[in-house]
């Protein structure tokens, strides 16, 4: 995929996931899925064409391949979760929970980085200069 193509960002997931943390979770699940090797082709593709903005994810879901190749990775895994102990399921919600705090954290740096620098047009005032 080409640098100069357009990719989309946390914010354009806001609509699916009506929060900042899942949203960056969901972009970065669906930056896996497309870097990801020997996995389902359709939702690897799906993926790349959701990140490229090309397509949204709610019109991607009407696309029959994508919700097809979904529904079946869904299914794996309701199947693979019914299997699992209740101390499995237990540890892998304090897993989820772990990230999304990871993700919020990420996040809330970003800002205070953000916050430090300076804005376009902003000027130095000149006092402390010397030659």
């Amino acid at each position: 995929m080409a640098d100069e193509e357009r990719r989309i960002g946390d914010a354009d997931l806001m609509d699916i996931t009506h929060d900042e943390v899942r949203a960056r979770a969901l972009r970065k699940s669906l930056q896996r899925l497309a870097d990801s090797q020997g996995g389902n082709g359709a939702l690897q593709e799906m993926a790349r064409e959701v990140l490229s903005g090309r397509i949204g994810l709610r019109e991607a879901l009407r696309v029959g391949a994508y919700s097809e190749a979904l529904g079946e990775r869904v299914a794996q895994a309701r199947q693979e979760y019914e299997q699992q102990s209740p101390e499995e399921r237990e540890q892998q919600r304090a897993e989820a929970a772990r990230y999304l705090e990871a993700q919020r954290e990420e996040i809330e740096q970003e800002r205070q980085q953000q916050a430090a620098r300076p804005g376009p047009g902003a000027r130095h005032s000149g006092r402390d200069w010397r030659l």
